[in-house]
């Protein structure tokens, strides 16, 4: 396995490790963990939401295959793969809780409009993922960007089906799963580049 497949394979580790490691302490410290999550009652999102939802998802992925990365590995089923989807899962769940559940419900019990908490939300997660810079400044610019559209989407989703998270945590999962591990490998190869692949 070539070293670009072994630093993204640690990668994906280190998410799965803190993120569900944060996710079993919430599961086991909450009373009704998977209740709030919105699983139970998903038939009653409107279609409107489902729509959206479904916009978010082929835009976003639509745009990240312009990486050859991505194109690459969103449908290459190998260990690297099978890793990349448990970590999309992790993923979906531990960031819709924290970017839309808590940040954007606290934003709402303060009064907030509903379009602030879109902008924050979108905001919040585009600068959590500054991350991706490790290697470039561009490569970090290039993730918030983006990343901050797809949060936003997903705030919109939010709103859009009664603040009930289980949409979110598919429509992140869909997009995580297919856009990785190819966008991990490119940032870990340094060739994101400002808002668009470097060569």
């Amino acid at each position: 396995m070539q070293s670009a497949d072994n630093q993204t394979l640690k990668v994906i580790y280190s998410i799965i490790l803190i993120q569900g490691g944060i996710l079993l302490y919430w599961i086991f410290t909450s009373d009704n963990f998977f209740d709030s999550i919105g699983f139970n009652t998903i038939s009653n999102i409107n279609i409107y939401a489902w729509g959206i939802a479904a916009l978010v998802v082929l835009t976003y992925v639509w745009g990240a295959a312009s990486i050859s990365n991505v194109r690459q590995h969103m449908f290459h089923f190998n260990k690297l793969k099978c890793l990349a989807l448990l970590g999309a899962l992790v993923s979906g769940i531990f960031e819709e809780i924290l970017f839309r559940k808590i940040l954007m419900d606290y934003l709402h019990e303060e009064g907030i409009s509903d379009f602030l908490q879109i902008i924050i939300s979108g905001l919040a997660f585009g600068v959590a993922h500054l991350v991706w810079g490790g290697k470039a400044l561009s490569a970090a610019i290039n993730a918030t960007f983006y990343t901050f559209f797809l949060g936003a989407g997903l705030a919109l989703i939010y709103i859009m089906s009664d603040r009930n998270l289980a949409l979110c945590v598919i429509a992140h999962t869909i997009v995580t799963g297919l856009i990785e591990p190819g966008l991990i490998k490119s940032a870990v190869l340094n060739k994101l580049g400002y808002l668009k692949e470097r060569t």
